[in-house]
């Protein structure tokens, strides 16, 4: 079990730095970041959907809950980053790639 870190400052509580814990084996999130309750829905969202859409496209996703490039399509979604916000465990994790199109998946033209 790996419990990343990833300290991320917090706009409700003046940029001050928090917490996003995520336990890629039991594929929680939990911190005193206020993104974590958007993080969990948007992990819920994607695992239910398989996706994650964006009015340009989606990110195909397989396993937010586990998959390290899955999981940081929703952080990065949710949460304003920057690559070296991220411990070293996720440096270097490319995440999920961007599919552009007009349609999500399941739509007809």
């Amino acid at each position: 079990m790996t419990v990343h870190a990833i300290d991320i400052p917090d706009s409700f509580a003046g940029d001050e730095p928090r917490r996003v814990l995520w336990d890629d084996e039991a594929g929680e999130v939990s911190g005193d970041h206020s993104d974590v309750p958007r993080i969990r829905e948007r992990m819920a969202d994607a695992e239910r959907d398989g996706y994650l859409p964006h009015m340009h496209g989606y990110w195909p996703l397989r396993d937010p809950r586990r998959d390290p490039r899955d999981f940081l399509v929703v952080l990065f979604w949710t949460a304003p980053h920057r690559p070296d916000w991220l411990p070293p465990s996720l440096r270097g994790v490319e995440p999920a790639a961007f599919v552009e199109n007009d349609l999500r998946p399941g739509e007809v033209a």
